[in-house]
């Protein structure tokens, strides 16, 4: 598993986002009404990590890890970048935290975040994909960051656990193999690579299953070919599979945490982001419903847009033929650009890891030029957006908006 590095690097960009100014002592303080529907930021900032908790989103109010809002979950990871292995899953917070260690935890109702249960995995555990289009209360079905390279057999051995939120036991699990290339790539200097798959998606779309994946080297620990490689095997048997690949937007966006680069559509159409290597250049391929191929005749090239500039925000369905690829709204099956909420938010920058769909409504977290910190609500309905509650300028990050229910 080549967690080192992306930890190595995790921490570095880490030190470098903590140089925001300190949190205010005199933030206003708002009870917690743990009867109604709350909402959660996940938080990071100098000291540590924070849910900050609010009744409304879009309130008149400061949110600050130093008055009562304020949840400290310092202690449960061991960084605060972890909130890219976190997931929160009809108000419960999923967590993997050593490399072996899954947690089931909650907000309590004196405010606390309390651990539920727990299950360790035998070997190296770090939680990766979310399949949520087959979840259910009572199931969450995820993978890990990274598999097993079988050399013998050539392959990536994928796990996919099916995992029983009551209780924390696993009720199955499968694995997917998915073929490695079958030929040695080069480095830059003409000396034979050694590369190793990372996936990137993992989607099930009827009785299939794709599963995007990247090549990076194992001698620069960087992104190589750029070839978009989908998977794609028959669901849940994960018989008949085969590889299918796209050369016109670089490898399949995205790495092997949380965040999500695919969507689909309303007609269930799915769509694949891609990226150039070495580059900020995005693209959108299409599977089109009840296909298995790549559509040759379509190709939406984002390579003149600062697609996720500054943020690492998983895709979000907005519906009526619209998808949020921060900082943009899109119509991909028209190639069209319908907003950009930067503009909208008069300079503000989207950064988050995990935004969130309520009402038909999305909710994400916009950075200022001041480094002031704002939730905005967009309304793909009317096109417009409103910003609601302050985040402290202290924090350095926020991964998620979640809803706790």
């Amino acid at each position: 598993m080549k967690i080192k590095h992306l930890l190595a690097t995790c921490i570095a960009a880490t030190a470098l986002l903590s140089s925001c100014k300190d949190s205010p002592d005199d933030a206003p303080s708002e009870t917690i009404d743990t009867s109604g529907n709350l909402y959660s930021l996940w938080v990071t900032s100098s000291t540590g990590s924070y849910l900050l908790t609010t009744n409304d989103l879009m309130k008149d109010t400061l949110l600050s890890p130093n008055n009562n809002k304020g949840i400290d979950i310092t202690s449960h990871l061991p960084a605060a970048f972890y909130g890219v292995y976190a997931y929160n899953h009809h108000g419960k917070f999923y967590l993997s935290n050593d490399g072996k260690l899954f947690s089931q935890h909650e907000i309590s109702s004196d405010g606390q975040f309390r651990e539920t249960n727990n299950y360790v995995f035998p070997g190296n555990f770090f939680m990766g994909k979310v399949l949520d289009n087959i979840c259910t209360k009572d199931e969450l079905v995820l993978t890990k960051t990274a598999g097993t390279t079988n050399t013998t057999k050539k392959v990536l051995e994928q796990p996919i656990y099916y995992m029983n939120t009551n209780n924390l036991t696993i009720n199955k699990s499968v694995t997917v193999d998915i073929p490695m290339i079958k030929y040695v790539p080069k480095q830059t200097n003409g000396a034979d690579d050694d590369p190793y798959i990372v996936p990137t998606s993992m989607t099930v779309r009827g009785d299939k299953l794709f599963v995007g994946h990247k090549y990076r080297s194992n001698i620069t620990r960087t992104d190589i070919i750029d070839t978009a490689y989908i998977y794609v095997c028959d669901y849940p048997s994960l018989a008949n599979g085969k590889i299918i690949k796209d050369p016109r937007g670089g490898f399949t966006a995205g790495h092997w945490e949380i965040n999500k680069p695919t969507f689909l559509d309303d007609n269930n159409d799915l769509y694949i982001l891609t990226r150039r290597v070495g580059t900020s250049s995005y693209g959108l391929l299409r599977i089109k419903s009840g296909e298995t191929a790549i559509d040759p005749d379509y190709f939406f090239d984002l390579k003149d847009f600062n697609v996720f500039k500054n943020s690492s925000s998983m895709i979000q369905k907005l519906g009526n033929g619209k998808a949020y690829i921060s900082p943009y709204v899109v119509d991909p099956a028209n190639k069209k650009i319908i907003a950009d909420l930067r503009i909208l938010a008069g300079g503000a920058e989207p950064k988050t890891t995990m935004n969130f769909m309520e009402n038909g409504k999305l909710y994400d977290v916009f950075k200022t030029d001041e480094s002031k910190w704002f939730v905005y609500e967009y309304d793909p309905e009317t096109n417009s957006l409103k910003r609601g509650a302050e985040i402290d300028p202290g924090v350095t990050w926020v991964y998620h908006v979640n809803k706790i229910k």
